[in-house]
């Protein structure tokens, strides 16, 4: 038996789970595109006070990973050693005060956008059109038409992975496209998010053409993780990935069922439940090929998690 599964098997006989504690749990049901190995531990928190008691007693060698709702990973078929974190309703909660918007970091984005719709709050219109939650959300300064997080951060609190607390202010983060420092050794489970006074008329309005706009050029009802690379820096390339992708002859390449969408040549669809591996060399090829042809080389949006 693995250290992580021992320590968690001791940490049951004298503690109630605040959550759900499974043991070799598939995470392929984790990820939108379908595909993963198992987890050793895999743990949905609904306790900020246990969260931290367990990272902080857990052996320091035993390996942590963070997962939201899935839109934007890609699981290895080898599964992922360690404890698996994903943070539960508990972390779902949604404060106002003075313009300023509190959520716990497992809230779905696109109910934070609803929510200041209501309160006539502007400026975070965009949330409605990126999947996932706002602790994600923050981890990969995720954005869409425009907008990122980084333009409506305020602060937020949460624990490093061995049980310390953080609280960030905007002036401690150096945000850059689809990067945040602090991502990798970061729980996120609270964020707050600065708004402005608006007409609910016009911010209803925003959020339903984002909508439709997103059901026009991405592809919905079926696997997939959203952006698979990153647009390059405007200094390097003045093409988005999906056009460096289309300018490569990229965007018709198949392999084994795993192609790009036909809406949008930067979101991969796994149309016959291909294995992870399948699909990381499905990137590997678009990537290869881009570079050839372009002299640019593609770097992952998707986060690639587990082992081979």
């Amino acid at each position: 038996m693995s250290k992580v599964i021992d320590f968690f098997k001791d940490y049951e006989l004298s503690n109630k789970i605040d959550g759900k504690l499974l043991f070799n749990q598939s995470l392929a049901k984790f990820s939108w595109l379908g595909v993963g190995g198992i987890a050793e531990v895999y743990y949905l928190c609904e306790s900020f006070q246990q969260l931290e008691e367990i990272l902080t007693s857990l052996p320091k060698e035993c390996k942590r990973t963070v997962i939201g709702q899935g839109s934007n990973i890609l699981i290895r078929d080898g599964g992922i050693k360690g404890l698996v974190i994903k943070l539960g309703k508990n972390f779902q909660k949604i404060q106002l005060l003075d313009k300023i918007i509190t959520a716990g970091g497992a809230t779905l984005d696109r109910v934070i956008a609803r929510y200041c719709e209501k309160e006539s709050i502007s400026g975070l219109e965009f949330l409605s059109g990126i999947p996932g939650n706002i602790g994600g959300a923050l981890a990969m300064n995720a954005g869409c038409f425009g907008a990122d997080l980084n333009q409506i951060f305020f602060a937020a609190e949460g624990l490093d992975y061995f049980g310390n607390k953080i609280n960030i202010n905007k002036s401690d983060l150096n945000f850059n496209y689809r990067f945040n420092p602090l991502a990798s050794s970061t729980i996120f489970t609270q964020v707050s998010l600065m708004g402005s006074e608006g007409n609910q008329l016009h911010i209803k309005k925003r959020i339903e053409k984002i909508n439709v706009d997103r059901n026009l050029t991405q592809p919905k009802g079926i696997k997939t993780g959203g952006s698979t690379f990153k647009n390059p820096d405007s200094n390097i390339s003045p093409l988005k990935a999906w056009e460096l992708i289309y300018k490569s002859d990229c965007h018709n390449i198949s392999m084994g069922g795993v192609s790009f969408s036909s809406k949008h040549c930067n979101f991969i669809e796994n149309k016959q439940n291909q294995s992870a591996n399948l699909i990381e060399d499905f990137c590997k090829l678009i990537q290869k090929n881009v570079f050839a042809k372009t002299g640019i080389k593609l770097a992952m949006e998707i986060k690639v998690l587990g082992e081979r």
